[in-house]
């Protein structure tokens, strides 16, 4: 599969970038710094998970969600909304699953925003 497609897949660039008003200044900086956050709030949502906790569970893919709106990644906007409820339910076992699928497409938008950042966004 070409590079553009995983990116399309991972990102709505355009969407993202009308929510900045089309500076892309702007959404560098909020990829940089989603770049820097993001892990944290998938690393606290798997230890909520490990110890059952769904409160925390919830909190975390809350949070994670609430960022990655800004950056227009349907797919893991939607697993997040996933294991928030998962959490909000104390479903822990089915949870396990969509922490995991959480993680994959995490790593998918990481990939892409690092791909912008390192060659700038196209014109």
């Amino acid at each position: 599969m070409d590079k553009t497609m995983d990116r399309t897949m991972a990102l709505n660039l355009s969407e993202a970038l009308n929510r900045v008003d089309g500076d892309q200044d702007l959404f560098l900086t909020l990829a940089q710094m989603f770049l820097e956050q993001s892990p944290k709030e998938v690393v606290a949502a798997r230890a909520a998970l490990e110890r059952q906790d769904g409160a925390g569970l919830a909190a975390a893919a809350h949070k994670l969600k609430g960022s990655v709106m800004e950056l227009c990644a349907p797919r893991l906007i939607e697993s997040s909304k996933r294991l928030e409820e998962l959490g909000r339910l104390g479903k822990f076992s089915e949870a396990s699953s969509v922490c995991a699928d959480v993680e994959t497409r995490l790593a998918e938008v990481h990939v892409a925003l690092r791909e912008l950042i390192a060659g700038g966004l196209p014109s």
